[in-house]
Formats: C-alpha cells, structure tokens, sequence
C-alpha cells in the first residue's frame, strides 16, 4: 500500500517494517501484534478514537503530530490507505505532494 507513494522507502526487520519518505519515518508496522502505528493530525487521531476505540489507539503526540497505533486485523483497508497517504503528506516535500497530485489530476 505504501509503496504507492512517492520516494517511500521501508526498512524491514525481522519484527518491524519502518515506512519512510526519504528515511524520515512516517509509519511502523509491528508484524508480530499485527499493529501500525501512524503520524496524522491531531483532530484527526480525535476522530478515529472516538468513531472506532476498537480499532485506533493513541500514540505518542507532538506539537505537529498525533500518531495513532492501528489494530490492522480490524481496520479498513482504505482507511488505513488513507492515513498513510496523510502520514507521508505531513513528512514529505511540498515538491514531492506537488507531483503526486499533479499525476492523479488535481
């Protein structure tokens, strides 16, 4: 899913997968729990923890982001989809933002 992206590079470990754009991570897959955890915005993490506590926890948080922790067995594909393509949005260059939405047609 990820790979979708422009200039994604993952990181494989036996247990991990750390999702990046150019090495600045934006995503990490806990292959053991079967759990990602997910930079997006803060109002954005309220919204999924309220919709769906179930599926989305809080992760740590920062002053520009609020990572979210993903149970992948129970989350919609394309939300989760979503939320990477948000993910790689906050990390990567307004250049890079520019050609993927130049190559989709917006």
């Amino acid at each position: 899913m990820s790979t979708e992206l422009p200039e994604v590079v993952l990181k494989e470990s036996v247990n991990w997968t750390n999702i990046t754009f150019k090495g600045r991570g934006f995503a990490w897959v806990n292959h053991p729990e079967n759990r990602a955890m997910i930079k997006a915005r803060h109002d954005e993490r309220e919204a999924l923890l309220a919709t769906a506590p179930a599926v989305y926890e809080a992760g740590w948080t920062t002053n520009s982001s609020a990572w979210v922790s993903v149970r992948l067995e129970l989350a919609d594909p394309e939300e989760v989809f979503e939320l990477l393509e948000e993910g790689w949005r906050m990390t990567a260059t307004k250049r890079a933002i520019k050609e993927l939405d130049e190559a989709r047609g917006q």
